[in-house]
């Protein structure tokens, strides 16, 4: 023990090491008892999951679903109307539209169209359409 006290800044060092490893045990400790008794808000826990609810994709009247297809966090929906196919890609972790194909006969110009005012709502668990 007389050795340590003829180093003065070796025991302070262990003290200041020793203190800092108590405190991070503690803050460690306390952080994981936080988040097992904290309950978490719907939105976060619906986010995790990837669930948004019920979204809104806007089709001319008179449109008939074709088919669709799910591959990882896309939707594709292929819907006819007038004659005209169109694939609409829904991303179904953040729940909105990320575009349009609109497949055209050849020689037609294919100018981007606004989307119809907002159509039935569309239920990813029902798998046949609203008529």
């Amino acid at each position: 023990m007389a050795a340590v006290k003829e180093r003065p800044v070796l025991l302070a060092s262990v003290i200041v090491m020793g203190a800092l490893i108590v405190i991070g045990v503690v803050v460690v400790f306390g952080t994981i008892i936080y988040r097992l008794t904290a309950s978490p808000d719907e939105a976060t826990v619906a986010a995790a999951r990837g669930q948004f609810g019920a979204i809104n994709v806007a089709v001319p009247d008179g449109t008939s679903l074709l088919g669709t297809t799910f591959i990882e966090d896309r939707l594709s929906i292929v819907t006819s109307s007038n004659g005209v196919a169109e694939v609409i890609i829904v991303d179904t972790k953040r729940g909105y539209e990320l575009g349009r194909v609109r497949l055209v006969p050849e020689g037609v110009s294919a100018l981007p169209v606004a989307p119809a005012e907002a159509g039935p709502m569309i239920d990813p668990a029902d798998p046949a359409p609203a008529e």
